[in-house]
């Protein structure tokens, strides 16, 4: 949110939303609660308790606490799993590297929040033994490159989310007649041709699901200037690397059945 005055007709107010509002406040008073707004003064400004008590009745004011540290893991190799390490370095969050083997094999990790598994290529099937993850109260994030086509998995955030297992299925059921053609393409593994936009664009949509994740933001935004959107957990994201464009495909975990 943020405030300013706009020439000849007082001030205004933009909204998280996007949407933009009049409001009658005087200029002295709007400079002070901008800087208060943006960070420059870490203390509401004297004087304006009747403005602050009106900016937070009217639901402007975020008095969340900060999001807890989480410690993430990212398992791949490569310069899309480096550029996704980067992404994610900052408040919030401690990033450190790891492999798919050693994850698999511990029974838990006290010191993981979270782990990220990136691959430059086609999911590897042996993403499907770390789908027990978030059993272990550990989130489980995925992201691999099918030629010019990034694929966001849905996060497995509680036990009973879509794991790696449920998206193959899903996925192989979409294909129809044609599934044991992207069988044989899932695993012939072949390396993606990516560079290094490539790998800001998909790590800093990875980074946002984790972030969202960490601050325990479940549910997506919506406003004037976005759509509605699914949750992180309820889709699987595939992004167009040429256009940029960003497909949202629902996702449900596929159903236990009887033998």
């Amino acid at each position: 949110m943020s405030v300013f005055e706009v020439p000849g007709r007082g001030s205004a107010l933009r909204e998280a939303s996007g949407r933009l509002r009049g409001v009658d406040l005087p200029r002295g008073t709007v400079e002070a609660l901008t800087r208060w707004f943006d960070g420059a003064d870490p203390v509401p400004p004297p004087g304006l308790d009747p403005e602050r008590g009106a900016f937070a009745a009217a639901g402007y004011l975020d008095e969340a606490p900060p999001p807890r540290t989480a410690t993430v893991t990212v398992a791949g190799r490569g310069a899309l799993a480096d550029a996704v390490a980067a992404a994610l370095a900052g408040p919030g969050l401690r990033v450190r590297r790891g492999d798919l083997d050693s994850l698999a094999a511990a029974d838990t990790d006290t010191d993981t929040n979270a782990v990220c598994a990136v691959a430059d290529g086609p999911a590897p099937a042996a993403w499907t033994a770390l789908d027990s993850l978030p059993e272990r109260g550990t989130a489980w994030f995925r992201l691999a490159v099918e030629g010019r086509h990034g694929i966001l998995e849905p996060p497995a955030v509680h036990p009973g989310d879509a794991g790696h297992a449920d998206v193959r299925a899903r996925r192989l059921a979409a294909a129809g007649s044609g599934h044991p053609h992207l069988l044989a393409y899932w695993d012939a593994a072949p390396v993606a041709p990516t560079g290094p936009g490539d790998h800001a664009l998909l790590a800093a949509l990875l980074a946002a699901d984790v972030r969202a994740w960490g601050a325990g933001h479940d549910t997506p935004a919506t406003g004037d200037l976005v759509p509605a959107a699914l949750p992180a957990r309820r889709r699987l994201r595939v992004v167009d690397l040429d256009t940029a464009a960003i497909a949202d495909h629902a996702l449900l975990p596929v159903p236990d059945s009887a033998p």
